[in-house]
């Protein structure tokens, strides 16, 4: 099975598509991806892809890498329920959206983006890895329902040292040393704000 882009046929590996690299600026300009249902990976990093669609009929992809686009939104996702390792980084992403139908996803990267707040994270209740480095969050909410997050990446955000000491901290890289103390701090403030 393969895809054609610009007239140059991809051969589709082991479930697996790799198309990294490729000047693509629109995912129509992939012919036949429309037949590859069992999909499980599909990398389309480092390309110029600024719209997410097309993907519906991937019903069986489990990681996708949307990794140095120039994406703006999340959209695109709501038929990609098997979805597990989502990568969005270095794009420009602002906002938080679009991920309620994942509900397998573990593993979410959002580094080196434009967002400003954690919002709309509350039904990705399988996720275990969180990536946010490099972002514009000032203030810390929206991870108190993550149960099962073992990693989270939120260094080099604007967050105010006192969220730092309350949380126990980041190590060198960026990782929160404790990620559910971030967890526990956004249950906390939650309460108290609606309280």
């Amino acid at each position: 099975m393969y895809v054609k882009v610009k007239n140059k046929k991809i051969e589709v590996k082991n479930a697996q598509l790799y198309l990294g690299n490729m000047q693509i600026r629109n995912i129509d300009q992939i012919t036949g991806l429309d037949a590859l249902r069992e999909l499980n990976v599909f990398n389309l990093f480092n390309n110029q892809i600024s719209i997410i669609k097309n993907l519906d009929s991937l019903i069986n992809l489990e990681k996708l890498n949307l990794y140095g686009n120039a994406i703006e939104e999340i959209t695109g996702f709501d038929n990609l329920k098997n979805l597990k390792t989502l990568y969005l980084s270095d794009n420009h992403i602002k906002k938080i959206k679009g991920l309620n139908h994942l509900k397998k996803l573990e593993v979410l990267s959002l580094e080196d983006n434009s967002i400003k707040k954690i919002e709309n994270l509350n039904h990705l209740r399988n996720l275990r890895e969180l990536n946010l480095f490099g972002n514009s969050i000032s203030d810390l909410e929206g991870l108190e329902s993550l149960d099962k997050l073992q990693m989270l990446r939120i260094g080099q955000n604007p967050i105010p040292d006192e969220i730092f000491k309350q949380t126990g901290g980041i190590d060198n890289y960026g990782y929160a040393i404790d990620p559910q103390e971030w967890v526990n701090y956004c249950r906390i403030n939650e309460s108290i704000n609606n309280g």
